[in-house]
């Protein structure tokens, strides 16, 4: 059986901004979280960090060996998943990519959650059903204002 405080646990959305050069809007991240989880039918307590590039960096090269900063990381930590997003790439990603900042990272939140719930984008084809997967969510939640996640200091 399942206690009030293991439910609150798995449901419970945690966010924090240690990216001073952006301000984040929590609120709006956390119900942003809270959607894709429920798009998904899937609970779990989250914990989602923004950081710059170089605080991501160290964390790519432990994890993932790779000695680059890098846009989002997922860790499946038991009954809580943790995500980490550069908010630093998110800018550099969204010129690239000719899309909105805010977008970007809506869009890191969704790829995090995806990849605790067993989505992958190591091969071309894993690639194109998480993006696929991902542009489902993005439409569901396009009834949303992205310029509610955050805005630049």
């Amino acid at each position: 059986m399942v206690t009030k405080r293991q439910r609150d646990k798995e449901t419970s959305i945690v966010v924090k901004n240690l990216n001073k050069k952006f301000r984040i809007n929590e609120k709006f991240i956390k119900k942003i979280a809270a959607d894709i989880l429920s798009i998904l039918k899937k609970k779990k307590g989250l914990e989602i960090i923004f950081l710059g590039d170089k605080e991501i960096k160290p964390l790519n090269r432990k994890y993932k060996k790779r000695n680059a900063p890098t846009d989002v990381l997922s860790f499946e930590l038991g009954e809580l998943g943790e995500i980490v997003i550069s908010s630093d790439m998110a800018l550099k990603n969204s010129a690239i990519f000719h899309t909105s900042f805010e977008k970007e990272m809506v869009l890191y939140v969704i790829h995090g959650i995806l990849h605790l719930f067993g989505y992958d984008d190591g091969t071309t084809r894993e690639k194109m059903r998480m993006s696929k997967k991902e542009d489902a969510i993005l439409e569901v939640l396009c009834q949303e204002n992205f310029l509610k996640v955050l805005t630049r200091r």
